[in-house]
């Protein structure tokens, strides 16, 4: 961005420094020049400064946001251009808006009566400064407004237009000759700005030889506007255009500094080529923007630079940047100034509190006296990555699959009681519904592996289920497990065994089964199993069915925010001491089919003083007529061998 000396004395009126002092301070704040040149401008002697604004701030793509930098590192007052006050009859501009979406503002009027001509010696002079060929002085003056204030505008020669004036994608228009006479081929999917008959403009770009503004126009509409400026950066990169406009509209323009910018080049029109005002003041605004209002500590510039920045200085920088600042308790409510697009968080405002307080005051061998923030990460994040150890330690591969799945994946695999998600709008119809198990993915996984010929599969995948309870709709972060095996008697040792080995290097211990009340429609209903913890239902154990000769598939998941709470509540003792041996007893119970084996060893845990049991293990299983026989395998600790021996019988009624 290029800006003259005396533009910036003419602003800042107050301003003492030399023009190489201004480079510097810019520099320093942020503002790198790379241009000081002394110039001779109306018979003057003068400077051109350009600076390389690589921040997001559009609004220093302008004569008067490079002046505010400067008034704010002196701490001096701008004085911006006077725009006297217009008068507007009642008479509509006829103007459709058939983008709204890409759209944010247009203000526009018709002036008449207009004498063009070519432009004065300064505002030439001015033009060549800025690289730009002067045209005549309604488009020099447009120009001129648009170095002034960064908005660009669009002077339209209404006695060329047919019909009404339009914003609406391009449909019809397969190409388009340009101010400058180039030809440009069209893709049917840009902004334009159009009349019934030609296309006037691509908006934000270019216009169009259709409507130019030439030395026989006497009545305009003149156009400023902002856009979503994702079409702006779209249509100037697919048709290879770059232009003054392009770079400014490119990047996020307040649509509340409109207002100025279009009066000031209203009064300046009237000023130097007469005419006057034929419309209302057209102000399209269908979203109106809030500023943000930013709660800020104070004292977080001080943390940040490591060096000390009085409260009382930090309101004055931000004053002086025209940042409104209202003192609430210990803290500052801050509202960014027209134009700051960029200043949305505190640390926006802790960066430019520093950079006008000045980064070379920040000492270079001292580390920033950070405060240690509270550790937000959720636990089943760092769960997870022990998990993700631990299974690939014991030889599982890790597998991504998709959130989404096809139609009647979930009602092959689902065991808890809730129902399915389905998507709307769908990036794919063939995947409407988020799934409700690991499963889904795993096994698809499987599949793929057996066309392949893989034989021994270990697969695991860690990744957020989803379901709908009631009115509400839940979501939990789940591992699952499968094994694939070629084994021809039954193996379901093995998943299990897994389990309780991952289970317990991740501190849980007291681990049961219990038959599973909801069994998915994959699982064998005679291998399958709750995961019990603590008497808490965790997730669940199956072999899936039906299976190919000599071929058996292992199923087991895991519920791990149910897993975290868990491990919150246990008290972690890495380094338990005893002072006498384990002793080991067994004992067969009969329990009726009706009966469950989890309530009996929580009543059999009662009976135990919890100092004397290290752990109670289901060892084996048998099936009778009416009941079923379990063997129970009971470690004691801090007992002698005659104690505990009386214990076991007295418990287990085997005196």
């Amino acid at each position: 961005m290029k800006i003259l000396f005396s533009e910036i004395k003419k602003l800042i009126p107050d301003l003492k420094v030399n023009p190489k002092a201004i480079g510097e301070a810019l520099t320093s704040s942020g503002f790198m020049m790379d241009g000081f040149e002394e110039i001779e401008y109306s018979s003057k002697k003068d400077y051109l400064l350009s600076f390389e604004v690589r921040q997001n701030r559009v609004d220093c793509f302008s004569v008067i946001g490079l002046a505010k930098e400067v008034a704010a590192y002196y701490g001096l007052k701008i004085k911006l251009p006077i725009v006297p006050k217009l008068v507007f009859p009642e008479n509509k501009l006829d103007i459709k808006v058939a983008v709204p979406k890409y759209v944010k503002r247009i203000l526009a009027i018709r002036i008449k009566g207009l004498k063009n001509k070519r432009s004065p010696g300064w505002l030439r002079e001015y033009m060549a400064f800025h690289d730009i060929n002067s045209a005549n002085l309604l488009v020099d003056l447009s120009n001129c407004v648009m170095f002034l204030t960064s908005y660009p505008s669009h002077l339209i020669d209404l006695n060329k237009v047919q019909g009404q004036i339009s914003w609406a994608m391009n449909r019809n228009f397969k190409e388009m000759v340009t101010l400058g006479g180039s030809k440009i081929p069209l893709n049917k999917d840009e902004l334009i700005i159009q009349d019934e008959k030609n296309i006037i403009a691509l908006a934000g770009i270019v216009g169009s030889r259709a409507a130019e503004i030439d030395s026989k126009t006497t009545e305009i509409v003149t156009e400023t506007a902002i856009y979503d400026r994702s079409i702006i950066r779209k249509n100037s990169r697919s048709l290879k255009i770059i232009t003054e406009a392009s770079t400014r509209l490119g990047k996020d323009l307040d649509p509340n500094g409109l207002e100025f910018a279009e009066k000031l080049l209203i009064s300046m029109i009237l000023k130097y080529c007469g005419g006057k005002i034929d419309s209302q003041f057209f102000d399209y605004y269908p979203q109106r923007r809030i500023p943000p209002k930013i709660k800020f500590d104070p004292n977080l510039p001080s943390i940040f630079a490591g060096v000390e920045i009085p409260e009382n200085k930090v309101i004055k920088i931000l004053k002086n940047l025209n940042f409104e600042v209202k003192k609430i308790g210990k803290n500052l409510l801050v509202v960014p100034p027209q134009g700051r697009m960029d200043i949305s968080l505190p640390e926006d405002l802790i960066e430019e509190v520093i950079r006008i307080f000045g980064y070379n005051k920040i000492p270079s061998n001292e580390i920033p006296k950070l405060e240690i923030v509270e550790n937000i990460t959720p636990q089943n994040i760092y769960l997870g990555e022990k998990i993700r150890d631990i299974l690939s330690t014991l030889g599982f591969d890790e597998i991504l699959s998709w959130p989404l799945t096809k139609k009647g994946d979930n009602e092959m695999v689902n065991y808890l009681d809730w129902n399915i998600v389905s998507t709307q709008n769908s990036v794919n119809e063939d995947y409407p519904d988020l799934k409700q198990s690991m499963a889904v993915g795993l096994v698809n996984q499987l599949q793929e592996y057996l066309k392949k010929n893989v034989e021994h599969i270990k697969i695991f995948e860690i990744g957020k289920v989803f379901g709908e309870r009631g009115n509400n709709y839940e979501e939990h972060e789940a591992v699952g497990i499968l094994i694939h095996t070629f084994f021809k008697e039954k193996k379901l040792s093995i998943i299990k065994e897994t389990t309780e080995k991952l289970l317990r290097l991740i501190g849980l211990a007291d681990i049961s089964y219990m038959e599973s009340k909801n069994k998915p429609q994959i699982a064998n209903s005679y291998s399958c199993w709750d995961i019990v913890v603590e008497e808490k239902v965790i997730g669940i154990l199956y072999k899936l069915k039906p299976q190919k000769s000599n071929q058996n598939t292992y199923f087991a998941e895991f519920n791990l925010d149910e897993i975290v709470k868990l491990l919150e509540k246990i008290q972690n003792k890495p380094v338990v001491e005893l002072t006498q041996k384990l002793i080991v007893l067994d004992a067969n119970v009969e329990l009726q089919k009706g009966e469950t084996i989890n309530d009996f060893l929580a009543e059999i845990k009662k009976k135990i003083k919890s100092e004397n049991i290290w752990s109670i293990e289901i060892i084996d299983e048998f099936s009778l007529k009416e009941k079923i026989r379990y063997t129970i395998r009971v470690f004691y600790k801090e007992l002698s061998d005659q104690e505990a021996k009386k214990i076991h019988l007295k418990i287990f009624n085997l005196q």
